[in-house]
């Protein structure tokens, strides 16, 4: 399976899922990356999931949860293994910022693991911890949007 990156951006969507389809296709690249079971579908109006579309192959996803102080947190990034590496990460993150603006939002936030804080350091997220409550061995990292 091809993982470059397409010579249009225009051929990238970011979208809630709209059928079972479109969630099989959520939680299967949230159980291929994370190992988690399909949860319980949080129906608050703060919650987001959304699926990063190639042309219409859903190839990514990722949850956009509304939180208070004008910020959002993009959860549970991730990028089906088969695309990885081809600048998927960074095409989904770009839009997922744009989403979070369209939310009235003017700060994305993120619990980072300590192999994936390179990556968001280099997207213009910097360490900060925003969460007096978080885990050990994550990186709390916030980026000020435009």
């Amino acid at each position: 399976m091809p993982t470059g990156r397409p010579s249009g951006d225009d051929e990238y969507r970011l979208d809630r899922p709209r059928c079972d389809m479109d969630w099989q296709a959520y939680h299967g690249i949230r159980r291929k990356v994370f190992h988690l079971p399909r949860p319980v579908e949080e129906t608050g109006p703060d919650c987001h999931p959304l699926l990063l579309f190639l042309q219409d192959r859903p190839i990514g996803a990722i949850q956009v949860d509304e939180l208070r102080n004008a910020a959002a947190a993009l959860r549970l990034v991730a990028i089906d293994p088969a695309w990885q590496g081809g600048g998927h990460g960074r095409a989904m993150l770009e839009r997922a910022e744009k989403f979070v603006l369209g939310l009235g939002c003017s700060k994305a936030v993120v619990y980072a693991t300590p192999e994936a804080a390179g990556f968001y350091q280099t997207a213009g997220y910097d360490e900060e911890d925003w969460d007096e409550v978080c885990m050990g061995g994550i990186v709390q990292m916030l980026k000020k949007l435009d």
